[in-house]
């Protein structure tokens, strides 16, 4: 398929596909102080234990920037060192370098390994305290072999799928896991694969969510939802849904866009948008390629390019919908970015997404095929408008009452500092 612009491709023969150049190199360079949140927090003042936090970190990863943003609203100061193949940058609030030449054309996993051995021989400023890895099969390999103290940010693919993986896949990151003073995890079902699989001690995890930044994940009037529409030619009388996940297999997208086109078939109306982020490639060919092909592909929107925040809330605050129905998941940002912007959530009937049951207007799934999916599509179209606003409105007041960035703030405290978290944000993983 010939991947073009929107204006290019023509309605009755292509889906709509956006793309851009690959994403700028700097992209948390635009994170700076921001209003202070949590002022009771001494513990992030010049002086204080943790007035410098250390990472080990994709330096562009869009999960990184959400601690990132976090953190700007502290006095604290972030060190970033990453094995990826980025330039080094910096401002007032923080700075990245990467541990490894520009010029070194090698693949990412001799990156971590060589990474991993010159911070533990020929770092030349070996700083106290402890460093912070995001993932642990990639930065917190690196965190291993450095030889330094270290906390781990678990991402739930690389803990629910290891058993996918080969032996020294498991091995690792079994003894990352294990060499942790702390883990961070997204979700009660985490937990239990750490206790049980590594033997991770209970007081050693920490389950807690980062919070909505409110600065972008808000919702918007019905005049400005209907004129981001108009300036991306989706209609203001249809309802929309949108996938803000991954376009790869664990994401059920194929099952998701099969399940539209026999939604379209039946004469339902409306208009599906794929956010396609850090997508499998061939995968996302394969799924072009059907749209190309079928009488009813023009009414799905591919996004190909990577998103800022603020064009990832864009796309959120015009959809009605947002679909999440990955195959195993922590409690993913992604779901109550949704529920902030007042996009009704449809998700996979997941442990890790209980919190989310308080909320009346989610729909849940048991089942995945494509006319499992056709059904929901035809049941949520059958909600709008009328009684899909009452639901919206629902959205809104629990996304803002239940994941403000000031209480993930104070949670982020507790981890780095080794104490137990507030009370209400456990017993909001319990209920």
């Amino acid at each position: 398929m010939k991947i073009a612009s929107i204006d290019s491709l023509p309605n009755d023969q292509a889906p709509t596909v956006a793309i851009s150049a690959n994403p700028a190199p700097n992209r948390h360079l635009n994170i700076s102080r921001r209003p202070q949140l949590a002022p009771e927090l001494n513990c992030f003042r010049p002086g204080q234990p943790l007035s410098t936090i250390r990472f080990i970190a994709n330096a562009n990863s869009v999960h990184v920037a959400r601690w990132l943003t976090l953190l700007s609203h502290t006095h604290a100061r972030v060190e970033i060192e990453t094995a990826n193949h980025v330039p080094a940058y910096a401002n007032e609030f923080l700075s990245s370098r990467p541990l490894l030449p520009g010029w070194l054309k090698i693949p990412m996993v001799l990156r971590y390994l060589l990474s991993g051995l010159r911070l533990r021989f020929f770092h030349s400023r070996r700083l106290p305290g402890l460093v912070h890895a995001h993932c642990t099969s990639g930065n917190g390999f690196v965190a291993w072999l450095s030889g330094q103290r270290y906390l781990i940010g678990a991402y739930g693919t690389e803990i629910f799928g290891a058993h996918e993986r080969g032996f020294v896949y498991r091995w690792m990151l079994r003894k990352v896991l294990q060499g942790a003073e702390r883990i961070q995890v997204g979700s009660t079902e985490c937990i239990k694969i750490l206790q049980e699989q590594y033997q991770i001690a209970p007081e050693r995890i920490y389950c807690f969510h980062n919070g909505l930044d409110e600065q972008f994940f808000h919702g918007v009037d019905d005049q400005s939802r209907m004129q981001m529409r108009r300036e991306r030619d989706l209609p203001v009388d249809e309802p929309i849904w949108i996938v803000n996940r991954r376009t790869h297999p664990h994401y059920r997208t194929r099952e998701i866009v099969e399940g539209f086109l026999g939604h379209c078939q039946q004469g339902g109306p409306g208009r599906l948008v794929l956010l396609c982020g850090d997508h499998q490639a061939d995968y996302t060919q394969s799924i072009c390629e059907l749209l190309q092909s079928h009488t009813h592909g023009n009414r799905v929107t591919v996004v190909q390019q990577m998103l800022s925040h603020l064009e990832v809330a864009a796309w959120l605050q015009l959809s009605d919908f947002s679909i999440s129905v990955p195959k195993t998941d922590m409690f993913s940002v992604s779901t109550y970015e949704s529920l902030g912007c007042g996009a009704v959530l449809i998700v996979a009937n997941l442990e890790a997404y209980r919190p989310l049951q308080p909320c009346q207007a989610v729909h849940w799934m048991t089942q995945y095929e494509p006319q499992d999916f056709t059904q929901v599509f035809a049941k949520t179209a059958a909600t709008w408008p009328t009684q899909h606003r009452a639901q919206r409105n629902e959205c809104l007041q629990f996304a803002q009452e239940g994941f403000s960035s000031e209480n993930a703030i104070r949670d982020i405290a507790a981890f780095y500092q080794g104490v137990p978290l507030r009370k209400d944000a456990m017993a909001k993983w319990a209920a």
